[in-house]
């Protein structure tokens, strides 16, 4: 079941639970008369406050508490019913789709949710808010990189001009590219990342996030994203998150590193992204405003 679909559902199954309690002898007056007003949520937006770089999102859920009442996620644009009396203290946090899959939706962590209130809501009226959200102030970072001076990954990974790197800013910038030739079959990039920072995390949030498309049209090619972890002993454990199958436009996603680098200690981690092509022809893997973030 489609999560629109089961959002239509529950609301009709709230929808019978009022109207059967508005109807019953002695039950306890609703809110409003029983009549919610309605938070439209869409356009968010994510200032830069020179915390992590480069700012570009996807974001396509919000979720809604008001007077700490969770009300749950909705995909945005929505009007969310809101049935309560007198103020109304809203919290609203973005929501994102983990892992690149639509089912798995989630709210990102490192994103300080929006707060307001809506003094005496009218029953039926509309309110439209346009959240704004910050990152977290101690937000960490061991990888930043926007691809205008250099990669920081190994050689298998060069600097491209003249593409639609910075795709969700709309302008024209370098990229990170990974090319494979018609008779490669693997190719990979690696980046080491600052092993002192990660080993801190003791299992809080860790997640990669970035852009990246393909060449061409093919469905025969694909990259894995993981990471590597080396142990002081020197054992090597390397954990492929995502297999990703790219198209041949920008997109971005989030990737949760949480639960490896929280049950990997070692004294050095790498991000690493390994390119397949069996299409017969040439592909490039682009690759764009890479960020490993964490809490410590």
């Amino acid at each position: 079941m489609t999560k629109e679909l089961r959002v239509s559902v529950w609301g009709g199954v709230a929808l019978i639970v009022i109207l059967l309690l508005a109807v019953s002898p002695g039950c306890r007056k609703l809110p409003n008369g029983g009549v919610p007003f309605y938070l439209r949520v869409d356009s968010p937006t994510i200032v830069d406050d020179g915390l992590v770089g480069t700012i570009n999102w996807k974001m396509p859920d919000v979720y809604v508490t008001v007077n700490n009442t969770d009300l749950g996620g909705y995909q945005m644009p929505v009007n969310v019913p809101v049935l309560c009396d007198g103020e109304a203290r809203m919290i609203v946090s973005g929501g994102i789709y983990e892992n690149g899959v639509i089912s798995q939706r989630a709210e990102y962590p490192f994103w300080r949710p929006d707060t307001f209130t809506i003094s005496d809501p009218v029953g039926g009226a509309v309110y439209v808010h346009h959240p704004v959200y910050h990152y977290y102030a101690d937000v960490k970072h061991s990888i930043l990189s926007d691809f205008n001076s250099s990669t920081g990954f190994d050689t298998a990974m060069h600097l491209v001009s003249g593409i639609d790197a910075d795709s969700l800013a709309g302008r024209v910038w370098q990229c990170g590219v990974i090319s494979l030739g018609a008779t490669d079959s693997v190719k990979g990039s690696l980046e080491t990342l600052t092993a002192a920072d990660l080993i801190l995390t003791n299992g809080r949030q860790a997640y990669l996030e970035f852009n990246f498309k393909q060449s061409g049209t093919s469905q025969a090619v694909s990259f894995d994203v993981g990471l590597r972890g080396t142990t002081t002993t020197g054992v090597v454990t390397d954990n492929t998150v995502l297999t990703i199958f790219p198209a041949n436009y920008w997109k971005k996603t989030y990737i949760d590193f949480s639960t490896f680098i929280g049950n990997n200690y070692g004294s050095n981690f790498q991000v690493y992204f390994v390119g397949y092509n069996s299409s017969g022809a040439p592909v490039d893997f682009y690759f764009d405003d890479v960020k490993l973030l964490y809490f410590q």
